[in-house]
């Protein structure tokens, strides 16, 4: 899965740029799952922002401290969310905290980039308006970019990668001194799946669940040691 934010200060012209690009993917016929993150909450009125991804995106999903799509009252961590989107490109608008993907900057003026850690920016790009949009050529380039250098991390943080924060191993992956299969908590010994989307899993969870799996499993006949697949089906 392929995953951007659009991150930079109010009236940069970050939901311009997301049309824009979600529009773009759209139209090269990808599934675009969209995410918007407030602090005040969300206007579903007619011509708002998020009623403008609707009109376009796949899936929309967002969260605030006060309201998350779908339908829940309290806020929800993003892991929670992108689980529920059917996408092949995530493109999240706001959350300059999140360190765990690459994103594009929107400046309004000189040196307004460093709270949004530019060092996981995939492109940095003049504030735009619905007025003044980014031309086609750097939409193109711009999702160009996302197609070969968007990535998404699980964001617990685990250390495995030799890294304190999912954000530090992220900016290495944006500048060509990590690659993703790093990721231990996602390219570990142990693989589970939650309706086909994969589960992230700390190393240590990881090893105390295939000892327990295995251990108890070794116990029944027609056990022998090598690779253990098992599917449990929990839906109706």
């Amino acid at each position: 899965m392929k995953a951007v934010a659009i991150v930079g200060k109010k009236k940069s012209g970050k939901t311009t740029l997301g049309l824009a690009l979600v529009q773009y993917f759209t139209d090269k016929g990808l599934k675009v799952g969209v995410i918007k993150h407030s602090h005040h909450g969300f206007d579903e009125e007619e011509g708002t922002d998020t009623q403008q991804y609707k009109q376009i995106a796949t899936s929309v999903a967002a969260y605030s401290p006060s309201q998350s799509f779908v339908s829940w009252s309290k806020e929800k961590p993003l892991q929670d969310l992108i689980p529920l989107l059917d996408a092949d490109v995530i493109v999240m608008e706001g959350g300059n905290k999140i360190g765990w993907m690459p994103r594009i900057i929107t400046v309004r003026e000189d040196d307004d980039d460093k709270e949004f850690f530019p060092e996981l920016a995939l492109a940095q790009i003049p504030a735009c308006t619905k007025d003044n949009p980014p031309s086609s050529e750097e939409i193109e380039r711009l999702a160009k970019l996302v197609m070969e250098k968007g990535f998404l991390l699980p964001g617990l943080n685990c250390g495995a990668c030799g890294r304190e924060f999912c954000r530090d191993f992220a900016a290495d992956i944006n500048a060509g001194k990590a690659t993703l299969n790093g990721c231990k908590s996602t390219f570990g010994k142990m693989d589970v799946t939650c309706n086909d989307m994969p589960l992230a899993l700390n190393p240590f969870v990881a090893d105390m669940l295939s000892a327990g799996i295995s251990g108890m499993l070794s116990q029944l006949k027609g056990y022998v040691p090598g690779d253990l697949k098992i599917t449990i089906k929990t839906g109706s």
